[in-house]
């Protein structure tokens, strides 16, 4: 959508924040909230709901929208991580590139459908992606301002934490006083549990700390081996890596009798998969 601004005289600009629930992406987008109140221009945060996130971050997405004075858009995919994981029949993986189905369904083709629908000429699209995350995006992403093609629509991208490193994030959260993610604290947002990306403490910090969303998970883990074609278990790709068979039979055999946390414990660090848009 977009709308006239009289004191401007014509069609004002939109900002489109795409706010995970993350760090990063708070930061980002209080930044760009910003920019828009000085320029007049209205400004949304636009949350994926990936349908498998952890029940504290779906709660930050509405206290964080409410914080800032944004309007709030939730998108969701056609159907539910459960769904696709039943229909396909396996954890999704970042390699080969066919496997990583939960990209491709939870969140991209969400955001494509989205911008078609709401994306205007003048617009920006706003990424909280900073270089030094991971090698992938330090090659990946080399431009503030860049543009991006989603389908058929050519939009504008800014990043305006690209060049920021891990000291200059901390103080500018407590500069402006960012609120904070409780899932913060163990190392990550919670936004999508696909687990492709994780690594196995990121795992074992989920199941440990998430009961409820550990419950989905291994119901999900069941489902998926319950529909191989093959009759080979599936299971998330640093689990297969270390040896367990299943989500389930890492719990059984790893987490439940893990006496301590020490092996798990890991700084904040977004997915090496770079799930950006």
């Amino acid at each position: 959508m977009v709308y006239r601004d009289e004191r401007l005289g014509s069609m004002a600009r939109t900002i489109h924040c795409f706010f995970s629930g993350g760090r990063d992406s708070a930061l980002a987008c209080y930044i760009a909230k910003k920019v828009a109140d000085v320029r007049r221009w209205r400004f949304v945060l636009v949350h994926i709901d990936t349908t498998v996130a952890i029940k504290q971050t779906r709660e930050y997405v509405k206290q964080y929208a409410e914080w800032l004075g944004a309007e709030l858009i939730i998108i969701r995919p056609e159907r539910t991580f459960r769904e696709y994981a039943e229909r396909i029949g396996m954890w999704p993986s970042l390699y080969p590139q066919r496997f990583r189905w939960c990209y491709r369904y939870l969140k991209l083709q969400p955001t494509i459908k989205y911008i078609k629908e709401q994306y205007r000429k003048g617009d920006l699209i706003v990424m909280g992606v900073r270089k030094d995350e991971s090698r992938f995006r330090s090659k990946f992403y080399t431009a503030t301002f860049f543009q991006r093609e989603y389908g058929n629509v050519k939009a504008v991208v800014w990043a305006p934490l690209l060049h920021v490193d891990e000291l200059i994030m901390e103080q500018l959260m407590k500069q402006f006083e960012i609120p904070k993610n409780p899932v913060w604290k163990l190392g990550f947002s919670g936004e999508c549990l696909c687990l492709a990306g994780s690594s196995a403490s990121k795992i074992a910090l989920i199941l440990r700390h998430f009961p409820e969303e550990r419950e989905m998970l291994l119901e999900i883990d069941d489902i998926i081996n319950s529909n191989r074609r093959s009759g080979k278990p599936s299971a998330p790709f640093a689990l297969v890596q270390a040896g367990f068979k299943t989500l389930r039979d890492f719990y059984q055999r790893a987490v439940k009798t893990q006496l301590t946390l020490d092996d798990f414990v890991m700084p904040y660090k977004s997915c090496e998969g770079a799930c950006m848009l």
